[in-house]
């Protein structure tokens, strides 16, 4: 494991609370498996960090080359003296951390055990189930009241079919009706179709457009930011989905500013950018507010607050593949 010094970034949000943030950064660099992605995270990070004109923030980082070194980095950047905590990006390395931190922490994969009372952590996710929600109110605010639900086997898909499952009736609406298109079969998709007025695809972006080939062409149908590819299939004009302003509104007033990454990057790979970028901003404001509640932040990953508990809420803009982005 190896870290760099602690180095100058330009941010003035912590004069609120009297204390310099010296962010501590922690992240799988080192990884055979995860480098890439850690540096993509690092590069929007550090692009937020370089975006802002006051002086006055420090950044320390700790490069893991897996989740058993994360209470060793963590330690090294408590030496440094950080005291915010940003990262780790895995599931299992998030939940290490979350249960042992003394320091206000926010890391960047989603939670799926409380922190410990009193703690300081919040988690940042781009979780796609976590859109599920928000995917239904389009929905609603459509009008629609019986969509079906289409899943397969892969565990993506299981998991958007248990957010959706769970969504749709927590905003009033009846059971959701479900159908499996691991091997679709005409007689069922048709019967399941008679009496619907959309359909949901709870799929990758390839499952999703071969999906909606075998669809009424004119049947509504909504789904999550894995449809936003660069190269969206002509079938797949008209769908509707969420998504994040980094890519639906990239002059938005709180980070035109912040610069665009310097390579060519997949659209999937270019949200860890965007996930960095946020990583930053929201530390800050973490690290600077008394109340942290209070925080409204728009953000790059969506107009970011925090919920009841320590998840941090993304609201995502709406928008129509084939529509000009």
């Amino acid at each position: 494991m190896a870290g760099t010094a602690a180095a100058a970034a330009p941010q003035a949000a912590s004069k609120a609370s009297g204390r310099v943030p010296h962010l501590g950064l922690l992240l799988p660099l080192d990884s055979p498996q995860l480098k890439e992605a850690a540096q993509v995270v690092k590069a929007g990070f550090d692009a937020a960090a370089a975006a802002n004109t006051d002086s006055g923030v420090q950044i320390s980082v700790a490069s893991l080359t897996d989740d058993a070194q994360v209470q060793a980095g963590y330690q090294q950047l408590l030496a440094d003296g950080a005291n915010f905590i940003v990262g780790p990006l895995t599931r299992q390395g998030a939940a290490n951390l979350a249960a042992e931190s003394k320091l206000p922490t926010l890391v960047l994969n989603s939670l799926e055990k409380a922190p410990p009372a009193g703690s300081k952590v919040w988690s940042l996710s781009l979780a796609v189930e976590t859109e599920a929600p928000q995917v239904v109110r389009l929905l609603q605010d459509d009008g629609r009241q019986q969509p079906v639900l289409l899943y397969n086997s892969e565990a993506l898909s299981q998991r958007l079919r248990q957010a959706f499952a769970e969504a749709w009736p927590a905003r009033g609406g009846k059971a959701l009706r479900e159908l499996d298109v691991s091997n679709p079969d005409a007689g069922q998709l048709n019967a399941a179709l008679e009496s619907s007025d959309a359909v949901i695809l709870a799929l990758d972006s390839k499952e999703a457009a071969a999906t909606r080939a075998l669809l009424p062409a004119k049947l509504p149908a909504y789904a999550v930011s894995l449809v936003n590819t660069q190269q969206a299939p002509a079938i797949m004009q008209g769908v509707r989905f969420v998504d994040m302003p980094w890519f639906l509104m990239p002059d938005h007033p709180e980070t035109r500013g912040i610069a665009r990454p310097g390579n060519n990057l997949t659209r999937a790979t270019e949200r860890l950018y965007a996930l960095g970028v946020d990583a930053y901003r929201l530390a800050v404001a973490l690290a600077g507010s008394k109340n942290p509640q209070l925080i409204k932040l728009g953000g790059a990953t969506g107009d970011l607050h925090l919920g009841k508990g320590w998840q941090v809420q993304r609201d995502l803009p709406s928008s129509v593949l084939g529509a000009t982005q």
